[in-house]
């Protein structure tokens, strides 16, 4: 019984810094820069942004457009949205810096 509490103790110390690490939030700036990205790669490729009322045809999905259009207000929201949309279309995904 000592032996499987020294285990815990000891999975418990090294476990939660690494786990506390990973679970850090992500800048801001960094996340709006990221969503930029994806929204850059996606208007070029698959729909269009909606200031441009030229390419109204060239749509992708309403969820997607609208993504394009969150990344200054809301990046939590539009990046997996984004990524959801490269990804089923084949793009590869730009880095996170």
């Amino acid at each position: 019984m000592l032996k499987i509490s020294s285990l815990l103790v000891v999975a418990c110390a090294v476990g939660l810094p690494i786990a506390a690490a990973q679970a850090e939030p992500r800048s801001p700036a960094g996340d709006r820069a990221y969503c930029e990205r994806l929204s850059a790669v996606y208007v070029r490729y698959i729909g269009h942004d909606n200031s441009n009322a030229g390419n109204f045809l060239l749509r992708g999905t309403n969820d997607a457009q609208v993504a394009t259009t969150q990344c200054q207000g809301n990046p939590a929201w539009a990046i997996p949205v984004l990524e959801q949309q490269l990804a089923a279309n084949k793009f590869t995904l730009p880095t996170r810096d």
